[in-house]
């Protein structure tokens, strides 16, 4: 118990760069509460996999114990730390951006800027973005065998340096691992892209990433780059002076509003609620 105690008033201390110090703030030592919070998380994540390393390796067997000890130090985060629907707002798009955003991307609208052979990957990318809130590098390292249609159901999963991805800049996923449910929508129109416009660009490609380049040459068929990310990107921004902080980090803000919105009425306690948003997140 005092172990955790010093590890809490620790998280609370503010370390300035600065070798002076103003004397007027001297007295203002503490942190604000969503930064105390947030190393309070941080703490507890990187306890809870250190204690696992550590028991795996020795042959330990004390679950129980640690959750026990995680939830004491956890116990310390205050409740109405977590950042409030305004402020998640403000960095996310808001229903009138989302709307022009799937207006311009509508699959043969007059106001799609993009050819016709590569609109309908392009919906998908932002279907999956804002339903998902996935990181750029995790879209870009989907494969088909992630999907399970049957269940749907997406596995994300870390590929360092793979020997099937041939990009030059390979997208990563740093991230924590994880199952995604998929509504039954977003499973028909990836199972709709992989068996029609996929389909027709990677007939002689032995890769299975899911988003592929839609052209002609050599590039033909191989996965999506960062760069032609990007620019699908960059080429929505231009189409529309609403989409101007268009990004795809904006998009997963986005999925953390609706998030909030759709889970507020739930009858789950407050860890619980946090936990899982933050193991869909990764």
């Amino acid at each position: 118990v005092a172990e955790i105690d010093d590890l809490v008033r620790y998280a609370k201390q503010r370390f300035d760069r600065q070798k002076i110090i103003n004397i007027k703030s001297a007295s203002n030592r503490f942190i604000a509460k969503r930064t105390f919070s947030y190393r309070i998380h941080v703490f507890s994540r990187y306890l809870k996999w250190l204690c696992g390393l550590v028991h795996s390796s020795k042959g330990i067997h004390a679950k129980y114990e640690v959750d026990v000890f995680i939830e004491s130090i956890r116990a310390h985060i205050p409740r109405n730390s977590s950042l409030n629907m305004n402020e998640i707002s403000e960095k996310s798009l808001n229903e009138e951006e989302i709307k022009v955003l799937f207006r311009l991307l509508e699959i043969g609208g007059i106001e799609n800027p993009f050819h016709k052979e590569v609109q309908v990957r392009n919906r998908l990318i932002f279907t999956l973005l804002l339903n998902l809130g996935l990181r750029a590098g995790e879209l870009l390292n989907l494969k088909i065998d992630d999907f399970d249609l049957r269940d749907n159901t997406l596995s994300v999963v870390r590929r360092h340096d793979s020997k099937e991805d041939g990009r030059s800049y390979q997208p990563l996923v740093k991230t924590g691992e994880r199952v995604i449910p998929l509504s039954d929508e977003l499973a028909c129109e990836i199972f709709d892209y992989i068996s029609n416009s996929r389909e027709k660009m990677t007939k002689r490609k032995k890769h299975n990433f899911l988003l592929v380049a839609h052209c002609t040459g050599k590039n033909a068929g191989e996965p999506l780059s960062i760069s032609a990310y990007e620019k699908v990107i960059s080429t929505l921004k231009r189409a529309s002076p609403e989409l101007y902080n268009l990004s795809g980090h904006r998009l997963r803000h986005s999925w953390n509003y609706m998030y909030s919105k759709g889970i507020e009425g739930a009858e789950l306690e407050y860890s619980r609620r946090k936990d899982l948003r933050n193991y869909l997140m990764g």
